[in-house]
């Protein structure tokens, strides 16, 4: 009788071994294959609309984890949402020295240029688009693709529209410079940073950088969130209790750290 109640209770629990490496390999098919394709589209309610129709996409990081085959189907989803205005949060590269022999920057730059924006362009550098000597590259790209780079930088695309493009690691100042009146956006690869930049002339702050951990798993994604991303990982904030500016850190489209996406897939954010 023992030796049969042993025989079971071995035969249980290589069954649940089995079924738990099957799940395993299952989850991580999913999280390698399925989600990081699987484009999303965020439209946050903010507490001040855009007067234009606004998209802003972050963290593309084409390299070996994601190809930058995918640029194109990326291209065509933002033109289907037929954006007046295209804001780009940084992080086009992964590792700049690593895959620059597998970036086509001609091609990848046809493809920049066939979003169609009538309002304009604009995008901010990511902490991965001045590593490595990258910085140039990235400006070049930019502007070949017919975006304007925003380095500590305020441009108005429209009439009460205002977009200000912080540097990497800005300390802000040129935020004193927005106008007192009208729509006001500020582009900041790095969210944690609205805890202490000036955002009483700002509706709302842009960020990328964090791509929510990557992976929903409990303790793990606190643990792997990057430095600059780890106090608003993803979605809507109000990180200045004193100011009415909100926050909206996206997703992002690519992988870096891992080749996994788990319970975060990549995202288009429509405002407006």
């Amino acid at each position: 009788m023992d030796q049969n109640r042993a025989d079971r209770a071995a035969r249980l629990f290589l069954s649940a071994a089995a079924g738990a490496a099957v799940t395993g390999a299952a989850v991580g098919w999913y999280a390698a294959k399925v989600e990081p394709r699987q484009l999303t589209v965020s439209r946050p309610e903010l507490c001040r609309r855009p007067p234009v129709k606004t998209l802003f996409f972050s963290d593309v990081h084409f390299g070996p984890m994601y190809s930058p085959e995918f640029l194109e189907p990326l291209v065509d989803a933002i033109n289907a949402e037929e954006p007046e205005l295209v804001l780009f949060g940084g992080d086009f590269f992964a590792k700049f020295v690593r895959d620059a022999h597998m970036l086509d920057f001609s091609w990848l730059a046809g493809q920049l240029q066939r979003i169609k924006a009538p309002l304009g362009k604009y995008a901010v550098w990511g902490n991965h688009d001045v590593r490595q000597g990258a910085a140039p590259f990235y400006r070049m790209l930019m502007e070949h693709g017919g975006f304007v780079p925003l380095w500590d930088k305020i441009v108005q695309p429209a009439p009460g529209v205002t977009v200000c493009g912080l540097a990497p690691y800005s300390d802000g100042k040129v935020l004193r410079d927005m106008p007192a009146e009208g729509w006001r956006v500020c582009l900041c690869h790095m969210p944690d940073k609205a805890r202490y930049l000036n955002l009483s002339r700002v509706d709302v702050m842009l960020s990328g950088h964090s791509h929510a951990g990557q992976l929903q798993v409990p303790v793990l994604t606190k643990m792997i969130l990057p430095p600059g991303g780890k106090m608003f990982p993803q979605g809507l904030y109000r990180p200045q209790a004193d100011r009415p500016a909100q926050l909206f850190v996206s997703r992002g489209i690519g992988m870096s750290g891992v080749p996994f996406r788990l319970l975060t897939p990549p995202e288009l954010v429509v405002l407006g």
